[in-house]
């Protein structure tokens, strides 16, 4: 209700500069996106300072406003830095793309509660995972899932059912990888699940297409310069 101050978990989603020292932040909560506008957040002496960045879990308080879509944050407080994520550029490229996907497809209301479970723990795995293409995909796939969208994989040989009438074939190994992408003997499979999630995404939901092939070929460079196929 508006003019009510409200306490939650949330997680920082996006941030803009509102002036020369305050900022617009878009939160994640358990019942949905919250904008908050940070006034002095960028202030030498500000007490925001430090106290929030893009994929941290923070305690926030919030001021509603009635007539506006951003509200006053009034406290904050971090719970999880992920600092272990800054170490690394790719997981970090990853990360963003997680949170662009919940920024665009999350709802508001009770419903949002599994989304918010779903960025803290996909974040949390994120830090210590070795297989970003599998981290990836099993978001991808667990973002369809709560969009009410969850590809339909008929049996073991694998039809991968688009829009209407039309289907992808896929090899029974991909079938296996697309049901759990994150076990390791199927991870032979993965740039070809990888690949039809893409296509599953474009008939789907709206992205950008061109950005996701993006993050797909950073993460999947290895240390020597190799990387998998991708689509």
């Amino acid at each position: 209700m508006a003019g009510e101050t409200t306490k939650c978990e949330a997680i920082c989603l996006r941030i803009v500069p509102w002036s020369r020292t305050s900022h617009i932040v878009t939160w994640l909560t358990p019942t949905g996106k919250v904008t908050t506008v940070v006034k002095g957040a960028v202030r030498p002496k500000s007490a925001f300072l430090g106290q929030y960045d893009l994929n941290y879990r923070c305690e926030i308080v919030y001021y509603l406003r009635a007539t506006r879509e951003l509200h006053a944050l009034r406290d904050c407080a971090p719970v999880d830095g992920r600092e272990a994520l800054r170490g690394d550029y790719r997981k970090l490229l990853l990360a963003e793309h997680f949170r662009r996907l919940v920024f665009d497809q999350a709802p508001s209301g009770p419903d949002a509660g599994d989304w918010f479970d779903l960025l803290d723990g996909s974040l949390a795995r994120l830090v210590a995972a070795s297989n970003l293409q599998s981290e990836m995909l099993a978001f991808e796939l667990a973002v369809l899932r709560l969009a009410g969208l969850s590809p339909e994989l008929e049996a073991e040989s694998g039809a991968f059912a688009l829009r209407g009438e039309r289907k992808i074939p896929v090899t029974p190994q991909v079938a296996r990888c697309l049901k759990s992408p994150l076990l390791i003997k199927y991870q032979d499979s993965l740039a070809d699940a990888l690949r039809v999630i893409g296509v599953f995404y474009a008939f789907h939901l709206e992205g950008a297409p061109d950005t996701r092939r993006t993050v797909l070929q950073m993460i999947s460079t290895t240390e020597e310069g190799r990387g998998i196929r991708n689509g």
